[in-house]
């Protein structure tokens, strides 16, 4: 017991760190060179991968908890898209226009799934509006790549105050949520 109240004390600072990350993307993408998209779409998919491992080994080991079927689901789908962007990117067998669409539909995907979860699949435990208000700005990310592709508007500044403001809501919620109410610790 002393090991899961431990962790759920300090995981407020991991969620600050990937609110971090989160920031530090979209203020790239605000202000980056040319090579910020390029950057930003090998971190997006390596995100997809990590979350993804991470859920799909989760739902494996927590079978009988509630989500667990959502999770192994969103897994995987952030897992294979992850990992397929990752070595598309690697290889340069897509453009870069091709990439982003492929992410910008794995986003719509993941964040969708994330959605159905915290909504529906949740068990008996309390609604919790970061983990949707989160996964809603991952659809509304993989949906700029489409919205932006059709209008002449700049889907790199507009990506970056996307991602930055993700940030903030995750570094706001890590340390105004979780680091004072450890049972919130899993939300995000």
């Amino acid at each position: 017991m002393a090991t899961a109240n431990t962790s759920n004390r300090s995981a407020w600072i991991w969620t600050i760190v990937k609110g971090l990350v989160a920031l530090a993307l979209g203020i790239f993408l605000l202000v980056g060179a040319d090579t910020a998209s390029f950057v930003v779409a090998y971190a997006l998919a390596g995100y997809l991968a990590i979350t993804g491992a991470s859920q799909t080994f989760s739902g494996f080991f927590n079978r009988k908890s509630p989500g667990s079927t959502t999770d192994r689901i969103r897994g995987l789908v952030g897992l294979i898209a992850g990992v397929a962007l990752l070595l598309l990117i690697y290889f340069q067998v897509l453009s870069l226009e091709a990439v982003y669409s492929v992410l910008a539909v794995a986003l719509i995907a993941y964040g969708l799934l994330g959605m159905f979860e915290a909504i529906f699949d949740r068990g008996e435990g309390r609604f919790q509006w970061m983990p949707l208000v989160v996964n809603l700005l991952l659809v509304v990310l993989g949906a700029l790549v489409f919205l932006f592709r059709s209008q002449e508007l700049d889907l790199r500044m507009w990506a970056g105050i996307v991602l930055a403001a993700i940030g903030v809501l995750v570094i706001l919620y890590g340390y105004l949520v979780q680091k004072r109410s450890p049972a919130a610790a899993a939300a995000v």
